[in-house]
Order: structure tokens, then C-alpha cells, then sequence
């Protein structure tokens, strides 16, 4: 695998000032404020967002009509907030465990009710294996929607926590833009600009450009987070109902892994020379490196058939490369009386190569008393990642002192490298998605049907595949009272296949699971306030956990419970947003509580307007 080349960003870009404020309680490195100026800037719409119409639905409905949970984290929330990735713009969304990691190079981390969750970007999966790819830019989305609980019914194989939807950035009919500079702590410096208007005078032609240059060091020692984002985009609109959009995404992270994985004792317990400083590498410097690069086309077409019907398709093809070299604390290490530890060595180079799309004829019509939004379609993914390269050294890095450090005992001559399996995912779908409203009542409805294909491309020996074929459900029933209160009840099912042997010699069968949810949505009539709660249960079926012995695997299931509410009020000059989630998440064979799970969260964020220019906000998190 060659190695990621430099590169410059090719904007030069201006440096403006005014004033904004916050303060965020999430463990990441604090970030002095971003200061930005706008032309014709767009009025805010607050944090509610339950008016809004989400993608991830695949039907043209508001959030606040459909009988399943949902929601949209909007740009002024991420810009608010001070969101420097993914998982910071979801630490205040309801049913959403985002960033247990807490500062973490590596990627976004998100749990939905207390299972993983998919990621996916414009309707598209995007994250395919792990640490293989660069992780999105934050600022280059419009919002992010997080879907909660099983969606295979029109993502096809999937997560049962439910998946987080990004929405790019695309061109815009009205000339706005911005260019800001960001300096904080950390020497962390970054340079950005978003610039979006018609291309013409006819208004046929519209462009985007989003770029962002970034180098950064962390509050980890010799650990950088370096990085560039270039998202130019075009649209194309050559007649009434016709629209064509390229978006172009070059990405490029460099730096280091900033886990350092540092062993209990120092840190939770007590260690031989006192506490273990958070700031402390492992690494070696000059040799530890973590850098990522991807470029993306992504192709959007709108064709309007009629007033009512619309075909749209949208289909990407992505690249990307990931360098990893890394020395960590050996698992289940003690320290000596001195503070002495061995390290793990470790080597990785991954590639993906991944093509998907989605393709669909939506419309909406009248039958009887009743009235239909209905959306066909078919999605394709094809997917492909490689691991060469590849070394883990347990206990052949050498040895570090976690209190004084002296680095130069690189032990690189131990690494002898090899080419790992590849894998592969094949996937077809087709599905139809109905909501039907008849009078105040919604009845929502979905089905599909995949063929999925697994596999493991050896490197030497014979491939493994699973074929899998599968039908996913999901219905759901509201009823909108006239004073905007709308309680509803939901079914959906999800499956997920898995990749490698079970240890005797056969495949390991595909995770599967479904969800009972029943809930609430209000919105007041002005908009200004925003209630969503909901109850829910999910069972999962053959989930993989560590087996009995070491390196094997078993299938077992689990079972999550609980219920969470979500508050958006806008006054003002005051805005505020209130979470609350209860979990019980269990595995059903030992009734032990699954790991890295909350019990209970409890988020608050508030925002207030001072005069006409400036603005103040503050958040807490309980865990």
C-alpha cells in the first residue's frame, strides 16, 4: 500500500472577525471560540427540528408525522455547541451513548439504545471493516438524522441500534457564504470556508465550495490531528423539474491514534508512583502515525414525472487508504514498582474500495378517503476492504516508563508483516414504503426484501461466503390530536450478517433482531416547542460475543429496554434542550449488563442571546 502523499489546500483564505461563545462540558480538548462573518446570513430556526423532513425516512414526510423515533441535529445545534466531529453533535441527543472513548482520533463512536449503530452518509452506508477510512467532516453537513432502532426495512443489513444519517452540503439558490478562522488550546489551528450561489444568470447552474485546513496538536503527548477537507459540488438544473448535483469529497487525516490504552492501575486504581498523566504516550515518536485519505463522488439526480412523482437516485463511489503504525500498553500489564510496562507493536494498512446507491420513484396520491405518500425502490452496495501488512506484537515493543518516558526503544525489527483475509459485502434490496393518512390518523408501512452476500477472500486456502436472503417489516400507527399531541405505536425488524468462521469450521449465522416502540410527539403551533418520549424494547438474536475459549467466538442473544424524552423550547432570546434516557441492556444467556452501555443519561443545553451579535451557551452531561 503506498504512503498517503502531502497536500496543500488550494485556499488562500481570509481572516474575519466577530464574537461568539460557548462552553461544552465533553472530555475532548478545549476549543477557544470559532469566529465567523457571513453575507446574508439565513434566519435560525432554532433546535426544533421536529417540523423537519428527514432522509433517512425515504418519504416525504415531517419528522413530527411518522410513528417511529427520530431526530435531526441541525446545523446552528452543531455550530453551537462547538461539535468538532460526529459523535460531539449527538452527546445531547436522546437514546444516543456518543463518545465513550472521549477524545478519540480514530473515528465517531455512537451507541443507539444501547446497541451500535450504522453509519451512513446521503442515504449511503459509508463505514464498511474499521479504522480504514477518514471520518467525516463535521462542517461539511447541512445536519445529521439519527434513526433509532431497526432499519433494515429500507437500509437493508444494518445495526439494531438503528443508524446515523449525514447530509452533505450541497449548492444553494442564493449567494451566502462564510470564511472564519478557529485558534484553541492544544495549538490547535483551523482555517475554513463555506461559499455556495448560482454559477449563472439564469440561476441553471449553482456551485458549493466547503474547504477546511486543520493542524492541531492534542492533550496527548506527541499526538497530532492534522487534517484537510476540499467539497466542491455543482448543480445542474437545465429544466423545471430537473436537477443534477456532483459533489466531490477529498479528505485527508494525519497525525497519531490518540488511545493510548493506558493499564487500570494509574489510573482507575491506584498506581505504584502515584496517577498516570491522561497526557502520557506510549508511542515512539517519528514512528507511530495514524494517517487516513479517502476521495468520494457522490452523484445526485431529481426528475420530476409528473406534479406528484419524482424518480431520484443517488449513487457514490469512495477510496480510501489508512496508514497505521502503533505501540500501545500490553493488555492486562502491571506496572512495576518503577513504572515500567511492556508495549504492544503493532502494523496495518487498509484500503476500501466501495460502491453504493439507491434508486427511487416517489409519489403521492389520494385513494378513497385516504392519502399516500409512496416511495420504490431498489439499493445496490458493493463493498471491498483490505488489511496488508499486518503485524500484532504483544509484548515485543519494548518496554516504557508510564512516569518518566524515554523514547528511541523502537523494537521495529521484530515486525515481519503479512497480508490479511480480505472482505467483501454484496448486497440488493428492494422496498416500498407507504404512509397512508386518513383523517388524523397515519398508518405507516414498509417491506423488503435483500439478497445479501458475505465474504472472506483468503489470502491462501479456500474463500468463505454467506448468502442470505431476507424479508424486513416494519408498521407503525399515529393519531394527531388537534392540540399537536400525537401519540403512536411501531413494529421493525433489522438483520445484520457476519463475517468469519465460527470456530468449528462452519459460518457464523446473521444477527438479527426486532423492536416494539410506543411513544409520543408534540410540537406546539408556533413551533417553539418540541416533546418527543418514547418506550421501547428489542430483542437481538445471535449476537457475536467472545466465546468460553480464548479467540473463539459465540452467538448469544440480548435484550434492551427503556425509554427516553427529548425537549426543545426556543424562547426569545433563550433556547434549551433536555435529554433523558433509561436503559436496561442485557445478555440473554448470562443476564450480565452489556458493556460500554449507560444506565442512565441525562443531558442539558441551553443557549441565550445577548444583544444582537453575541451569544452564550453552556451544556451538562450525567452518565
Amino acid at each position: 500500500m503506498r504512503h498517503l502523499p502531502s497536500r496543500l489546500t488550494p485556499l488562500a483564505l481570509a481572516l474575519a472577525i466577530s464574537g461568539i461563545a460557548h462552553a461544552e462540558d465533553a472530555p475532548a480538548p478545549d476549543v477557544l471560540p470559532t469566529v465567523q462573518v457571513s453575507s446574508e446570513a439565513e434566519p435560525s430556526t432554532g433546535y426544533v427540528t421536529l417540523d423537519q423532513k428527514a432522509t433517512t425516512g425515504k418519504l416525504n414526510v415531517a419528522v413530527e408525522d411518522t410513528p417511529y423515533a427520530m431526530t435531526v441535529v441541525n446545523q446552528d445545534f452543531i455550530k453551537d455547541t462547538g461539535a468538532k466531529n460526529i459523535q460531539d453533535a449527538l452527546l445531547y441527543s436522546s437514546g444516543v451513548y456518543s463518545g465513550a472513548f472521549g477524545l478519540d482520533t480514530r473515528g465517531d463512536w455512537a451507541k443507539i439504545r444501547g446497541l451500535d449503530a450504522s453509519f451512513y452518509l446521503d442515504g449511503l452506508r459509508q463505514i464498511y471493516g474499521y479504522y480504514n477510512n477518514v471520518r467525516t467532516n463535521v462542517y461539511a453537513l447541512e445536519s445529521i438524522e439519527v434513526l433509532k432502532g431497526p432499519s433494515s426495512v429500507l437500509y437493508g443489513q444494518g445495526e439494531l441500534g438503528g443508524l446515523v444519517n449525514s447530509v452533505s452540503k450541497l449548492p444553494k439558490a442564493e449567494q451566502q457564504g462564510e470564511i472564519w478562522a478557529q485558534v484553541g488550546s492544544f495549538d490547535r489551528r483551523q482555517l475554513a470556508a463555506d461559499i455556495t450561489g448560482p454559477a449563472t444568470e439564469d440561476g441553471k447552474l449553482l456551485y458549493r465550495m466547503v474547504a477546511l485546513k486543520r493542524d492541531s496538536d492534542t492533550q496527548v503527548d506527541y499526538v497530532e490531528d492534522d487534517g484537510y477537507l476540499l467539497a466542491p459540488s455543482i448543480t445542474w438544473k437545465p429544466r423545471e423539474g430537473t436537477s443534477l448535483t456532483l459533489l466531490v469529497n477529498q479528505q485527508e487525516n494525519t497525525g497519531q491514534v490518540s488511545a493510548q490504552f493506558l493499564p487500570i492501575f494509574g489510573t482507575l486504581e491506584p498506581g505504584p508512583l502515584g496517577q498516570v498523566g491522561s497526557e502520557t504516550f506510549v508511542g515512539e515518536p517519528g514512528w507511530d502515525r495514524y494517517d487516513r485519505e479517502k476521495t468520494e463522488f457522490t452523484l445526485f439526480f431529481d426528475q420530476a414525472l409528473s406534479d406528484n412523482w419524482t424518480f431520484s437516485t443517488v449513487a457514490r463511489q469512495t477510496n480510501s487508504e489508512a496508514e497505521t503504525r502503533e505501540h500501545w500498553v500490553d493488555i492486562g500489564a502491571v506496572p512495576t514498582p518503577t513504572g515500567d510496562v511492556t508495549r504492544t507493536i503493532y502494523t496495518v494498512d487498509r484500503a476500501t474500495d466501495v460502491f453504493n446507491m439507491d434508486a427511487r420513484v416517489e409519489g403521492a396520491f389520494d385513494l378513497g378517503v385516504t392519502r399516500h405518500n409512496l416511495a420504490v425502490g431498489i439499493d445496490y452496495q458493493d463493498a471491498l476492504w483490505e488489511e496488508d501488512n499486518y503485524y500484532y506484537g504483544a509484548g515485543q515493543g519494548g518496554v516504557i516508563n508510564l512516569y518518566n518516558p524515554v523514547y528511541g526503544n523502537l523494537n521495529s525489527g521484530v515486525i515481519t508483516p503479512t497480508d490479511r483475509n480480505d472482505n467483501a459485502i454484496e448486497q440488493t434490496g428492494i422496498y416500498v414504503a407507504d404512509h397512508m393518512e386518513i383523517g388524523a390518523v397515519v398508518v405507516s408501512s414498509a417491506l423488503r426484501r435483500d439478497k445479501a452476500r458475505n465474504s472472506v477472500l483468503a489470502v491462501a486456502g479456500a474463500d468463505t461466503r454467506s448468502e442470505y436472503y431476507s424479508t424486513s417489516g416494519r408498521i407503525g400507527v399515529m393519531y394527531r390530536f388537534d392540540n399537536g399531541l400525537s401519540p403512536y405505536v411501531s413494529y421493525a425488524e433489522a438483520f445484520s450478517m457476519n463475517l468469519g468462521g465460527d470456530g468449528t469450521g462452519g459460518t457464523l449465522k446473521p444477527t438479527t433482531g426486532d423492536q416494539t416502540e410506543g411513544g409520543i410527539k408534540y410540537l406546539s403551533a408556533d413551533r417553539s416547542l418540541a416533546v418527543t418520549a418514547a418506550y421501547f424494547d428489542i430483542t437481538q438474536n445471535n449476537r457475536v460475543s467472545n466465546g468460553a475459549t480464548p479467540g473463539g467466538v459465540e452467538q448469544v442473544g440480548a435484550v434492551v429496554d427503556g425509554w427516553e424524552l427529548e425537549v426543545n423550547k426556543r424562547w426569545q432570546q433563550l433556547e434549551t434542550q433536555v435529554s433523558f434516557t433509561e436503559l436496561n441492556a442485557i445478555d440473554a444467556q448470562t443476564r450480565d449488563r452489556l458493556s460500554a452501555v449507560a444506565d442512565r443519561l441525562v443531558t442539558w443545553w441551553n443557549k441565550v442571546h445577548i444583544g444582537d451579535n453575541w451569544k452564550l451557551g453552556a451544556g451538562v452531561r450525567y452518565i
